[in-house]
């Protein structure tokens, strides 16, 4: 049986995560979407899309880099009842993104052909892309605006308003693909440069309506562009110090799938289709947890910045025990329908065969991925993301080594590689919960947000000497 204050907070990370989740899965068919049409135009079209895609984890760094701060920080002021400091943190945040924005936007339009070339684009793949990133330049730039947008939304709890904008954002691209890529009706034939077009012009309209509810006001939070305003040197470096750690996080994300992905591509096509194909649908049933981490870190937040460490307590154990259930229970699937869920991608029995060895050997590291997705979002929660980025060295460097040693070293072959992924990932969740059990990252939580006045906290704070002892 649940006890009561186990269920409230079940209860409040439910409500937090779903629309998260639902966020995140449209997000995933956006991209389906983009490649599905962008597929009738042929291989080098795809090949095109796929290798200028490649940027976009250079945007979603800087996105994380701004919108982690800022959600950690709105997060406390909230938690705190400090309905003004949440007020100047967004516009911070929205002024960093946007000056961050402007250069990135500029840099990926000017220096665009430097950039394909360098990430591998030649002939026809490189002219292409080329075109196809000039476009999406445009498009990166309203992008990082929304990032800071929807983390606003997420410090103060309100999940909806981002899953409404990556609703509009979904279905303008899912309606505008086919009409510009393909010429249907009035509209030209842009092909490539048709797929940038609908990107951006959804990115340039889901942050219209972002940026007009922040104006008219939501959730504690309104807008007043037309007021004095300065640039607060100090919000803006907790920002950053809070964000950039989780921009090398995901550097470091992208780095290990690349390590992966280059070491099976030299035993066979094979392989590393079934490695794409496991990979995609572990990332599919990664995200309740992802959704999890998000809803955690904003919890999180809310309790440390009122003062409540025993509350912030609760809340990550609930997220570890919520994340690990909903992993077990994946991998209790995956092992029972192994065979099936290759077989669904895919007709060739060799490809089936790694598939299949792929799920047996490395499916055990969700668990390790629930662990580690709910203490990511219970540090970020805490603006103390130091661990997390120091984890994620730890695995990458590993991952290499084990990749290694156990396929070429030791003879293992590609199984050694599927090994390596579930002991760097193992000693990854071992790190961040040696790290976590230390409990550092409550007294960082509470020092985040130190000084900040306001009104009734979410959380009755402790006394001083409850406070003092747990944090």
């Amino acid at each position: 049986m649940i006890h009561k204050e186990n269920g409230t907070v079940f209860r409040q990370l439910i409500t937090l995560a779903w629309p998260i989740i639902l966020a995140f899965m449209m997000q995933t068919g956006y991209n389906l979407v983009d490649i599905f049409w962008v597929g009738k135009l042929g291989a080098t079209a795809i090949a095109a899309v796929s290798l200028a895609g490649n940027f976009f984890y250079v945007i979603l760094a800087l996105g994380q880099i701004v919108g982690s701060g800022t959600v950690a920080l709105i997060a406390h002021s909230y938690g705190a009842g400090s309905t003004g400091r949440v007020n100047s943190v967004a516009k911070q945040s929205l002024a960093s993104a946007l000056v961050i924005a402007l250069l990135i936007g500029i840099a990926g339009f000017v220096f665009t052909r430097q950039i394909m070339y360098f990430l591998g684009g030649r002939d026809m793949v490189l002219v292409l892309s080329v075109g196809y990133l000039k476009i999406m330049a445009a498009g990166f730039f309203f992008q990082l605006l929304s990032f800071s947008i929807n983390y606003t939304f997420r410090g103060v709890g309100d999940m909806k308003i981002p899953m409404l904008i990556m609703l509009i954002a979904t279905a303008i691209n899912l309606i505008l693909d086919p009409l510009l890529i393909l010429g249907l009706g009035p509209f030209p034939r842009l092909e490539v440069q048709g797929a940038a077009l609908a990107t951006a012009i959804a990115n340039c309209v889901s942050f219209a309506v972002g940026f007009a509810i922040l104006l008219r006001g939501r959730s504690g939070m309104k807008l007043r562009i037309f007021t004095p305003w300065r640039f607060e040197w100090a919000t803006i470096k907790k920002i950053f110090s809070i964000g950039i750690p989780v921009g090398i996080s995901y550097g470091l994300m992208a780095t290990s799938i690349m390590v992966v992905f280059s070491i099976v591509a030299g035993f066979s096509e094979h392989a590393l289709a079934a490695l794409g194909i496991g990979t995609r649908i572990f990332q599919f049933a990664s995200l309740p947890v992802v959704g999890v981490g998000v809803a955690t870190t904003t919890l999180i937040g809310h309790k440390l910045g009122a003062r409540d460490p025993r509350g912030a307590q609760q809340v990550s154990r609930t997220a570890l025990k919520v994340s690990i259930s909903i992993m077990a229970a994946f991998v209790l699937l995956f092992l029972t329908m192994a065979g099936t869920m290759i077989s669904l991608f895919t007709r060739n029995t060799q490809t089936i065969s790694h598939g299949i060895h792929f799920i047996q050997i490395a499916v055990y590291y969700l668990i390790f991925v629930g662990i580690s997705t709910s203490l990511t979002g219970v540090y970020r929660g805490a603006g103390y993301t130091v661990p997390p980025m120091v984890a994620g060295i730890i695995k990458v460097v590993l991952l290499y080594l084990f990749a290694v040693v156990l396929a070429r070293t030791l003879g293992m072959g590609v199984n050694g590689v599927w090994w390596s992924m579930l002991i760097a990932y193992g000693i990854e969740s071992a790190v961040l919960l040696l790290w976590y059990r230390r409990g550092s990252w409550r007294a960082r939580g509470l020092d985040l947000t130190r000084g900040i006045s306001g009104g009734k906290p979410l959380s009755a704070p402790l006394d001083r000497d409850q406070a003092h002892g747990d944090a």
